[in-house]
């Protein structure tokens, strides 16, 4: 049996988070999810009333949102962000904002909290474009647009930030794509499924 974890996930409403928590509640996981839930609350009708999840209405450029999201957690999921280029390129200050200024306070609060797991949500587009068959962790990061270049940029701060007790890991995802109760239709994958 694995063990059991008291994880926040932030951005846990969005595309990835809404399909994640469920998953983590029904893995026996407690989840505080810290969101901004701009598209609503239904997006956990189906755990609603799950006596594991917290749900903290927050910004997570507000320190006070991430300390009371934080309490009594042991892991930190990062999702929250402004999620691709064009997202990011319709207001380049509130994108930096969120995806760049507010990491290191939030793992230093993280660090704070107590927490001893902080896993990062980067991307595959750290890597620009490479020439090799098959991309991997060992290539060069060569981010191409801001988005990216945070992207990359946080995990420096994330690596920086890593010590005994404190264990971090970045993942970076290509472009995710397929239903979700929050579902996303600005995706490439999902543009062309709904054009086919």
């Amino acid at each position: 049996m694995s063990e059991t974890r008291s994880v926040l996930v932030t951005g846990g409403a969005g595309y990835v988070g809404s399909v994640l928590v469920p998953r983590l509640l029904a893995a026996g996981h407690k989840v505080t999810v810290l969101d901004l839930f701009l598209y609503g609350h239904d997006v956990f009708d189906s755990v609603r009333g799950h006596p594991d999840l917290i749900q903290v209405v927050g910004d997570i450029r507000s320190p006070d949102a991430i300390a009371k999201a934080m309490t009594g957690c042991d892991s930190v999921i990062h999702l929250a962000c402004i999620s691709n280029d064009p997202s990011y390129e319709l207001d380049p200050d509130l994108g930096r904002s969120i995806n760049y200024d507010c990491f290191r306070p939030m793992v230093k609060a993280a660090k704070k909290a107590g927490v001893n797991r902080f896993i990062y949500a980067s991307s595959s587009s750290v890597y620009g474009i490479k020439e090799e068959a098959e991309v991997t962790e060992d290539l060069s990061m060569e981010p191409l647009t801001d988005y990216s270049k945070f992207k990359a940029l946080c995990e420096e701060i994330l690596e920086e930030e890593r010590e005994p007790g404190f264990t971090t890991l970045t993942i970076r995802p290509a472009t995710v794509c397929g239903y979700g109760p929050r579902q996303r239709l600005d995706v490439i994958v999902n543009i062309l499924t709904d054009r086919a």
